[in-house]
């Protein structure tokens, strides 16, 4: 049985026809993993916090934040459920940023996000541990490909961990700077990665 490219299967078949190339063969969850990928919904704003705590402890945002960021950009803004189960999220904002200008104050992607903006930015992208190497973060960023297409974005960037980095490569992203400090965490590599759209 073949893939299907239109994205109808995880919920995005209004925003995107993806090209023959976009995907890897990676990109699609295990048989038998049958994901639904949609719009994050107001009520689901608890759920993504206890996931986000739990993937990055003291970390994470907060639900204050959370809410925040899916009021600025709630298209941008999905999550991928198994059986009802939350299993991982992907939230983004469009913006004309050039990294590796941060700044890690609560407000900082609202006040730089702007409907037209060049870059569909990834601000945190979320799959739960025993979901993992399965297929969910790849279908998620497919996604939200789709998003930034509809929205007229040239460009998806994200801001990796080394280690996720090969994630990344495999949708189609590539290295652009090294971005040591982007985070406060010790010994930890960060990377922006860039894709066309």
């Amino acid at each position: 049985m073949g893939v299907d490219t239109s994205l109808s299967n995880i919920g995005c078949s209004a925003f995107f026809e993806a090209p023959k190339d976009f995907f890897v063969e990676s990109t699609y969850p295990l048989p038998g993993l049958e994901l639904e990928i949609g719009s994050a919904s107001y009520a689901d704003i608890e759920e993504i916090y206890l996931l986000e705590s739990e993937i990055e402890g003291n970390d994470g945002a907060d639900l204050v934040t959370l809410t925040a960021r899916w009021r600025m950009f709630g298209a941008g803004f999905l999550t991928a459920r198994q059986g009802g189960r939350l299993v991982g999220y992907i939230e983004s904002c469009l913006w004309d940023c050039q990294l590796p200008y941060f700044e890690a104050r609560p407000d900082f992607f609202a006040s730089l996000h702007r409907l037209g903006a060049a870059n569909l930015y990834i601000i945190f992208l979320g799959v739960a541990a025993d979901y993992r190497r399965q297929g969910v973060a790849s279908s998620l960023l497919a996604a939200v490909s789709g998003v930034g297409y509809r929205y007229g974005a040239c460009r998806l960037q994200a801001v990796s961990r080394g280690h996720i980095t090969p994630l990344y490569e495999a949708a189609g992203f590539l290295p652009v700077v090294a971005m040591p400090g982007f985070l406060p965490e010790s010994g930890v590599d960060f990377m922006l990665m860039e894709r066309t759209l």
